[in-house]
């Protein structure tokens, strides 16, 4: 049922609370189902069968139900959605002195900041003009193609973002990512990962070869300093596309999708957002 239906039906059963009562409530229900969903994950009460249509998690083993309504709609991953966790950052002093510049490798980057004591996990939504985030920005490559698609204001509502072209998916290296098995990297390949396997509705196995996971074919840093704005450290990861995927738009949820040819110039290059024009000249 659509959130407008779910309360309907509740109006009609008399189970509302008088102070509820409104135009718009269900647009309200609708966020507070959309927020279960995303902070709950494989606990949650509810899941999408489509945009904007929800059922309950306990029906999905009820024999009767059609199996259409039992396949869960992947969350769509909103940008200020990711910033609820530490974020793993470089001090600012480092990241402008000369041996920042000295390092193209994530591993040989962060284990010469560790050396030089300058990398801390900061609160993402408070961060000090001391430290500079680093953000994954994974992109998925089809031979000499790379997917493409345009972010909608659910996902980045930042003016430079906003229905705006991107070809990568983007992600904080949080605090969470680092385990025992992140080989000295913070986590940084396991979250980017986890990003992709969410908004492409992948499994695990997409990225898998004999048992291990297929790690980014190459990995680029990128500082990006904007006048006025904060200035961002990019981890950029080229991941190989699995040979079947094919996007659909709307089962993702992704706007406007297409291949972008890498070899030829684009000659919309300020239709891409700022994260994306910085990955292409940096892999080029």
């Amino acid at each position: 049922m659509s959130a407008r239906a779910i309360i309907s039906a509740a109006y009609r059963a008399g189970i509302v609370p008088d102070h509820l009562y409104g135009k718009t409530q269900f647009k309200t229900l609708q966020a507070r189902l959309s927020e279960e969903i995303l902070y709950n994950r494989r606990h949650t009460l509810f899941y999408r069968t489509e945009p904007g249509v929800f059922f309950l998690t306990e029906l999905m083993s009820d024999p009767s139900i059609p199996q259409k309504f039992k396949t869960a709609f992947p969350a769509r991953r909103r940008t200020r959605d990711l910033l609820n966790e530490p974020s793993l950052a470089l001090a600012t002093k480092y990241v402008m002195s000369d041996r920042f510049s000295k390092f193209h490798r994530w591993h040989d980057l962060v284990a010469d900041a560790e050396r030089h004591d300058a990398v801390k996990y900061v609160d993402p939504k408070h961060t000090s003009s001391d430290f500079i985030m680093i953000w994954s920005f994974s992109l998925v490559r089809r031979a000499q193609c790379v997917l493409s698609y345009r972010v909608g204001r659910y996902r980045d509502d930042r003016d430079q973002f906003a229905n705006r072209r991107t070809i990568g998916f983007p992600g904080i290296v949080g605090f969470t990512d680092n385990t025992l098995f992140s080989e000295g990297d913070y986590g940084a390949a396991e979250g980017a990962l986890e990003a992709l396997l969410t908004d492409l509705d992948l499994s695990l196995r997409s990225f898998t070869s004999e048992g291990q996971v297929d790690l980014p074919a190459s990995t680029d840093i990128v500082k990006l300093d904007y006048s006025g704005d904060k200035p961002t450290i990019l981890l950029i990861m080229q991941w190989k596309c699995p040979e079947w995927f094919e996007p659909t738009t709307r089962r993702l949820s992704l706007n406007d999708v297409c291949w972008f040819d890498m070899s030829s110039r684009a000659n919309n290059i300020d239709d891409f957002e700022p994260w994306s024009r910085a990955a292409l000249d940096c892999i080029r």
